[in-house]
């Protein structure tokens, strides 16, 4: 689940607007145009991958950045039929979930899916998955097409897009990094945590996608590189980085 902030609402940024369309992720910004929308008001969202539900949200991760690219758009509010298809439709999700995750087991590939969606309207369902090598996935795309009759459009995901995708805790017991303020992701490497004088076992410097912590990058700068702290001291509160 995703920590909001309470009691911190959100300017609005000309006519952006925070909307809430998957309960794991961040609000993501929406375009509104002239239509004057209130906290909690169920709205209609226009994305690239095609028409979703979504709340909107005076409440939100900070900062709220407008995108650089083309973004979501608000279509209007939401009426009580779109909310049965919503509701539909996300039974239907985790029904071809589970039949994705049985059949390729059955099929012997080496795939992990991170999350299926379904538009609301069309019938087109969107499979974000990753796999470390390689794999021909058609007999499993055709599976799901005769099955469900819907035009499956698989979609290969980094394991750090897809932990940004999917959400978590991580081992501080915060939300992830990636799925609050970053809005890129950075280079990590073992460097940065020898330079904190942080143990080098892979499980106390993995984040949940099993590579290294988004988090070793954000304070390593204030950390001596010159010479190399034996004692496992940390720099003084006000101690300037050196380089």
């Amino acid at each position: 689940m995703t920590e909001l902030v309470q009691c911190t609402v959100v300017p609005r940024v000309e006519d952006w607007v925070p909307v809430m369309v998957d309960p794991d992720l961040p609000p993501m910004p929406c375009r509104a145009g002239k239509l004057e929308l209130h906290h909690g008001e169920t709205i209609v969202v226009d994305t690239p991958d095609g028409k979703f539900l979504g709340r909107v949200t005076t409440y939100a991760i900070p900062p709220f950045k407008k995108p650089r690219k083309s973004a979501a758009r608000v279509v209007r509010r939401a009426t009580p039929e779109d909310e049965k298809r919503h509701e539909d439709t996300g039974h239907l999700e985790r029904e071809i979930e589970r039949y994705l995750r049985l059949r390729t087991r059955e099929l012997e590939l080496e795939l992990h899916p991170f999350k299926v969606r379904l538009p609301l309207s069309g019938r087109k369902a969107v499979i974000y998955f990753s796999a470390e090598k390689r794999i021909d996935y058609r007999p499993l795309q055709r599976d799901l097409g005769r099955r469900y009759r819907r035009r499956i459009e698989m979609r290969s995901l980094g394991v750090r897009d897809g932990a940004r995708l999917c959400g978590g805790l991580g081992p501080c017991g915060r939300c992830l990094c990636c799925t609050t303020f970053m809005d890129r992701f950075h280079s990590v490497t073992v460097r940065m945590a020898k330079r904190q004088n942080l143990s080098l076992n892979p499980a106390k410097i993995s984040g949940l996608c099993g590579r290294l912590m988004c988090c070793l990058s954000h304070e390593v700068e204030l950390y001596p590189t010159n010479t190399r702290n034996r004692r496992g001291e940390q720099p003084p509160p006000n101690d300037r980085p050196r380089s």
